[in-house]
């Protein structure tokens, strides 16, 4: 599989900067901030959830508004900063009234730039998503665990800068036109066509949802326990971000192996596994337990990628929302995550009685074999595979439309004559000015006038604007064709 070209520099590296702030900031405990607890004893990270879920259903409820956005620059900058001052904030004054502060910041911060990556990877094709998102995961574990060999001092600096090189990058992919060409200038945007909203109720659209939930629920079911399980836990930070690294390994490996967009889907299988031998080891106390929170943490990650993956291929497939997928599903994850945080954390004296956290691990062990069996089954991966297959399908159709069938049409939206609209040919084919003049039986001096009235209808400075207008706008149309010849 070829992931488009121009995608490592920004996009990739961008999100991966988002990650490595999250591994570095927002897991508890924290390497750099500890367990942090904010006003009544609250724990840092069910503060930051608990905001985290206002923040989502608001971008649900006015999703139709952000949409509409068209300099959302301002945005981005504001969670860049808000994310940079959290942990100053947490380290330098350290009160529960900062803690909880704090965050409420972070919650803001991660999931305006959450929001704003994944709709930037969503409508890519099929499997890049994927391939990109467990690729950036990589990339910020990677930052995490180097910032913590070299200590606190280049945690700190990683936990200020990352957030605000992850605004720069996305800033930045914008304003060089390093965005996905499939969609128009605005991060938030929807396709032209209006909104199919019926797509979020759909059955396999429910499941997934209420799978990713109760995965997160179950995740998080682990925390409380390695939370109890402190003093065995040493070094329990590096579990997440080193099932990162394990992760995109084994997908970027299994998805070269298998050359076929679709062949991820058997991956769904291995999750129960997973995360049940995970919390069986727990249970019975028969391993060190953070060897079991790697199985329980690499199970969770890979469901929860696959999931972000698939809610993508529904939206393309279903022309529905992106924006209020992808918040949809971090809701659920997020909401799964706080109540398992409160269930682990409302036990924690119950385990600290009987001196042993078996009865929870026991219980989330039975919730995975649930959701195995019930919830979301290998039926429902057959389904998402199935709609998976059917993109592929409409892809490789659209792929055959060539651009140059949109010369004409492009030139007629800008506004061009007859005579520019001959000369934009030639332009976007790549000819000389020289060759255009002997081509149009014209001088080279009124090729460059036509030249010069192109760039200003177009308002572009130069061919390589040129090109990467028609890009955006051959990206936006090119599925008409197809969608016509369906009619």
């Amino acid at each position: 599989m070829r992931v488009q070209s121009g995608l490592f520099p920004l996009r990739f590296l961008g999100f991966g900067f988002f990650w490595g702030w999250l591994f570095l900031v927002n897991i508890s405990p924290s390497p750099l901030i500890g367990s942090a607890a904010g006003i009544g004893d609250v724990p840092f990270e069910m503060v930051e959830l608990a905001a985290r879920l206002v923040f989502l259903i608001g971008a649900m409820a006015v999703s139709n508004r952000i949409t509409s956005i068209r300099n959302w620059v301002p945005v981005a900058i504001a969670a860049g900063i808000a994310g940079a001052c959290v942990s100053p904030v947490v380290l330098l004054l350290g009160s529960p009234f900062a803690v909880t502060c704090a965050a409420l910041v972070s919650a803001f911060a991660e999931s305006v730039l959450f929001l704003m990556w994944m709709t930037f990877f969503g409508y890519m094709k099929l499997g890049e998503t994927l391939l990109l998102l467990v690729s950036s995961y990589a990339i910020g574990a990677t930052l995490c665990l180097a910032s913590i060999f070299l200590g606190d001092a280049a945690m700190v600096a990683c936990a200020v800068a990352l957030p605000l090189a992850s605004c720069a990058a996305m800033v930045m992919a914008r304003r060089y036109g390093d965005l996905v060409r499939e969609k128009s200038e605005r991060p938030f945007d929807r396709s032209a066509i209006p909104a199919n909203e019926d797509a979020h109720r759909s059955p396999s659209f429910v499941k997934m949802t209420v799978g990713l939930a109760l995965y997160s629920f179950s995740f998080a079911l682990y925390l409380g326990i390695a939370l109890f399980l402190s003093d065995r836990f040493l070094f329990g930070y590096v579990v997440e971000p080193t099932c990162a690294i394990a992760l995109a390994c084994i997908v970027l490996v299994f998805v070269k192996l298998s050359h076929s967009p679709t062949k991820p889907y058997t991956l769904y299988r291995t999750v129960p596994p997973l995360m049940g031998v995970g919390f069986a080891m727990l249970a019975t106390g028969s391993s060190q337990p953070l060897f079991a929170g790697f199985f329980i943490t690499l199970g969770f990650l890979l469901f929860e990628a696959l999931t972000y993956n698939d809610y993508c291929n529904i939206v393309k497939a279903d022309n529905s929302s992106l924006l209020r997928a992808i918040a949809g599903a971090r809701l659920s994850s997020s909401a799964g995550m706080l109540l398992g945080w409160a269930v682990g954390y409302g036990i924690q004296p119950i385990m600290e009685a009987n001196g042993s956290s078996t009865i929870l691990a026991v219980f989330a062990l039975l919730l995975v074999l649930l959701i195995a069996t019930i919830v979301f089954t290998d039926q429902d991966r057959k389904t998402l595979a199935s709609i998976a297959d059917d993109r592929a399908v409409r892809e490789e159709s659209e792929a055959i439309v060539p651009k140059e069938e949109f010369f004409s049409r492009f030139a007629e939206t800008i506004g061009l004559s007859k005579r520019e609209a001959e000369v934009l040919d030639l332009l976007l084919s790549g000819r000389t000015t020289s060759y255009a003049a002997e081509k149009l039986f014209v001088a080279e001096s009124t090729v460059r006038a036509h030249v010069h009235n192109i760039y200003r209808k177009a308002d572009v400075h130069s061919r390589m604007e040129l090109m990467d207008a028609f890009d955006e706008f051959w990206g936006a149309h090119r599925s008409e064709i197809g969608r016509s010849d369906d009619l």
